[in-house]
Protein backbone atom coordinates (compact mmCIF):
# COMPACT_ATOMS: atom_id res chain seq x y z
CA UNK A 1 0.00 0.00 0.00
CA UNK A 2 1.41 2.98 -0.90
CA UNK A 3 1.27 5.97 1.62
CA UNK A 4 -0.87 9.24 0.49
CA UNK A 5 -2.20 11.85 2.19
CA UNK A 6 -5.96 11.72 3.40
CA UNK A 7 -8.20 13.72 1.55
CA UNK A 8 -11.89 13.37 3.21
CA UNK A 9 -12.97 17.26 3.16
CA UNK A 10 -14.49 19.39 0.05
CA UNK A 11 -16.70 22.10 -0.71
CA UNK A 12 -17.79 24.66 -3.64
CA UNK A 13 -16.54 28.22 -2.31
CA UNK A 14 -19.98 29.86 -1.77
CA UNK A 15 -20.31 33.45 -2.40
CA UNK A 16 -20.63 34.23 1.21
CA UNK A 17 -17.13 33.49 1.17
CA UNK A 18 -15.83 36.04 -1.29
CA UNK A 19 -14.47 39.62 -0.30
CA UNK A 20 -14.44 43.00 -2.33
CA UNK A 21 -11.05 41.38 -3.80
CA UNK A 22 -13.64 38.99 -5.57
CA UNK A 23 -11.54 35.74 -4.17
CA UNK A 24 -11.75 33.66 -1.38
CA UNK A 25 -11.39 36.41 1.86
CA UNK A 26 -8.58 34.67 4.09
CA UNK A 27 -10.66 34.15 7.03
CA UNK A 28 -12.49 31.72 5.30
CA UNK A 29 -9.44 29.96 4.35
CA UNK A 30 -9.20 29.22 8.47
CA UNK A 31 -13.04 28.22 8.10
CA UNK A 32 -12.05 25.22 5.31
CA UNK A 33 -8.80 24.47 7.26
CA UNK A 34 -10.81 23.59 10.78
CA UNK A 35 -13.54 22.04 9.06
CA UNK A 36 -10.22 19.61 7.23
CA UNK A 37 -9.31 18.93 10.47
CA UNK A 38 -12.87 18.45 12.28
CA UNK A 39 -13.08 15.46 9.50
CA UNK A 40 -9.47 14.53 10.33
CA UNK A 41 -10.78 13.61 14.20
CA UNK A 42 -13.70 11.84 12.88
CA UNK A 43 -11.81 9.76 10.39
CA UNK A 44 -10.12 8.61 14.00
CA UNK A 45 -13.19 7.65 15.55
CA UNK A 46 -13.80 11.33 17.53
CA UNK A 47 -17.91 11.40 17.94
CA UNK A 48 -19.84 13.07 20.35
CA UNK A 49 -19.22 9.89 23.13
CA UNK A 50 -15.40 9.78 23.24
CA UNK A 51 -16.15 13.96 23.67
CA UNK A 52 -18.68 13.00 26.85
CA UNK A 53 -16.60 10.17 28.08
CA UNK A 54 -12.70 11.00 27.33
CA UNK A 55 -12.40 15.05 26.45
CA UNK A 56 -12.12 17.39 22.96
CA UNK A 57 -9.42 18.64 21.18
CA UNK A 58 -8.43 22.20 21.14
CA UNK A 59 -6.41 23.58 18.34
CA UNK A 60 -3.39 25.77 20.12
CA UNK A 61 -2.02 26.77 17.14
CA UNK A 62 -2.41 27.08 13.26
CA UNK A 63 -0.47 28.70 10.31
CA UNK A 64 -1.81 29.42 7.22
CA UNK A 65 0.03 29.93 4.23
CA UNK A 66 -1.71 31.84 1.30
CA UNK A 67 -0.75 30.91 -2.60
CA UNK A 68 -3.28 31.48 -4.99
CA UNK A 69 -6.43 33.53 -4.91
CA UNK A 70 -9.70 31.31 -4.73
CA UNK A 71 -13.04 32.61 -6.80
CA UNK A 72 -16.78 31.75 -5.78
CA UNK A 73 -18.03 28.54 -7.00
CA UNK A 74 -14.85 26.73 -7.05
CA UNK A 75 -14.76 23.19 -5.78
CA UNK A 76 -11.98 22.98 -3.01
CA UNK A 77 -10.64 20.31 -1.10
CA UNK A 78 -7.39 19.00 1.15
CA UNK A 79 -5.03 16.99 1.45
CA UNK A 80 -4.41 15.87 5.25
CA UNK A 81 -0.78 14.46 6.62
CA UNK A 82 0.06 13.55 10.08
CA UNK A 83 3.27 14.80 10.51
CA UNK A 84 3.24 13.81 14.41
CA UNK A 85 1.45 12.80 17.27
CA UNK A 86 2.25 12.16 20.81
CA UNK A 87 0.10 11.38 23.88
CA UNK A 88 -1.81 14.31 23.92
CA UNK A 89 -0.83 16.25 20.75
CA UNK A 90 -1.63 15.86 17.11
CA UNK A 91 0.28 17.78 14.49
CA UNK A 92 -1.27 18.02 11.07
CA UNK A 93 -0.45 19.92 7.99
CA UNK A 94 -3.42 20.40 5.05
CA UNK A 95 -3.08 21.48 1.71
CA UNK A 96 -6.07 22.87 -0.14
CA UNK A 97 -6.67 22.66 -3.84
CA UNK A 98 -9.07 24.11 -5.89
CA UNK A 99 -10.95 22.66 -8.77
CA UNK A 100 -8.52 20.82 -11.05
CA UNK A 101 -5.16 22.23 -9.97
CA UNK A 102 -2.42 20.20 -8.83
CA UNK A 103 -0.81 22.81 -6.76
CA UNK A 104 -1.99 24.39 -3.46
CA UNK A 105 -3.78 27.25 -3.50
CA UNK A 106 -3.00 27.10 0.46
CA UNK A 107 -1.75 25.16 3.23
CA UNK A 108 -2.00 25.16 7.12
CA UNK A 109 -0.04 23.40 9.38
CA UNK A 110 -1.93 23.14 13.16
CA UNK A 111 -1.21 21.50 16.39
CA UNK A 112 -4.17 20.27 18.35
CA UNK A 113 -4.21 19.39 21.52
CA UNK A 114 -6.34 16.70 23.84
CA UNK A 115 -8.46 18.35 26.36
CA UNK A 116 -10.41 17.29 29.25
CA UNK A 117 -12.43 19.48 31.48
CA UNK A 118 -13.03 18.61 35.03
CA UNK A 119 -15.19 20.67 37.20
CA UNK A 120 -15.53 23.37 34.24
CA UNK A 121 -11.34 23.53 34.05
CA UNK A 122 -9.91 22.22 30.72
CA UNK A 123 -6.28 20.83 31.09
CA UNK A 124 -4.59 18.21 29.05
CA UNK A 125 -4.70 15.06 28.95
CA UNK A 126 -3.66 11.57 27.28
CA UNK A 127 -5.32 10.61 23.80
CA UNK A 128 -7.64 7.89 24.57
CA UNK A 129 -8.81 4.61 22.64
CA UNK A 130 -9.74 4.01 19.55
CA UNK A 131 -8.28 6.99 18.68
CA UNK A 132 -4.67 6.74 20.17
CA UNK A 133 -4.47 2.94 18.10
CA UNK A 134 -6.14 4.61 14.80
CA UNK A 135 -3.61 7.87 15.04
CA UNK A 136 -0.57 5.01 16.02
CA UNK A 137 -1.67 3.33 12.20
CA UNK A 138 -2.03 6.80 10.58
CA UNK A 139 1.05 7.91 11.62
CA UNK A 140 3.13 5.30 10.57
CA UNK A 141 1.68 5.04 7.27
CA UNK A 142 2.17 8.99 6.87
CA UNK A 143 5.79 8.67 8.13
CA UNK A 144 6.44 7.66 4.55
CA UNK A 145 5.43 10.57 3.07
CA UNK A 146 7.64 13.42 2.22
CA UNK A 147 7.26 16.40 4.27
CA UNK A 148 7.49 20.14 3.06
CA UNK A 149 10.59 22.04 3.78
CA UNK A 150 9.00 24.83 4.86
CA UNK A 151 6.94 22.79 8.00
CA UNK A 152 7.59 24.53 11.13
CA UNK A 153 9.52 27.33 9.84
CA UNK A 154 6.84 29.90 11.36
CA UNK A 155 5.97 33.57 9.72
CA UNK A 156 9.12 34.68 7.60
CA UNK A 157 11.05 37.64 9.22
CA UNK A 158 11.62 40.89 7.62
CA UNK A 159 14.46 41.25 6.55
CA UNK A 160 16.09 44.69 6.98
Amino acid sequence: MTAKPLTIWETIVPKNWIDYNSHMTEGYYGVAFAEASDEFLIHIGFDSIYRQDFGTFYTVEAQIRFLEEVKEGSKIHTETILVDCDTKRIQLHHSLFANENSTPVATQESMLLHVSISDGIPSASPIREPLASNLEKISELHSEIDRPDYLGNGIRQIQQ
